[in-house]
């Protein structure tokens, strides 16, 4: 549901649509409110697979770092020079 919901905010964003997110007080009587409330408590209950598994550049670049290094010492041991 995520991905969808970005999907259609970036759809709109190309076409120049001025979207506004805020913050809705909840048991309002608002339209739509309870509609969401709904929705959004089933979409947390699923036992659907994980859409939201996106993280942080630093640690992408931190693990590639690591991977790099272990990659380099088992070539360097295998080569008979690190011995």
């Amino acid at each position: 549901m995520i991905e969808l919901i970005t999907t259609k905010i970036i759809s709109l964003a190309h076409l120049n649509c001025i979207m506004h997110f805020g913050w809705i007080k909840g048991h309002a009587e608002i339209e739509g409110d309870e509609l969401v409330d709904r929705l959004a408590k089933e979409a947390a209950v699923e036992d659907g697979p994980v859409v939201y598994d996106k993280m942080p550049r630093e640690v992408i670049i931190t693990r590639e770092k690591e991977n790099g290094l272990h990659m380099w010492q088992r070539q360097w041991m295998n080569t008979g020079k690190g011995q």
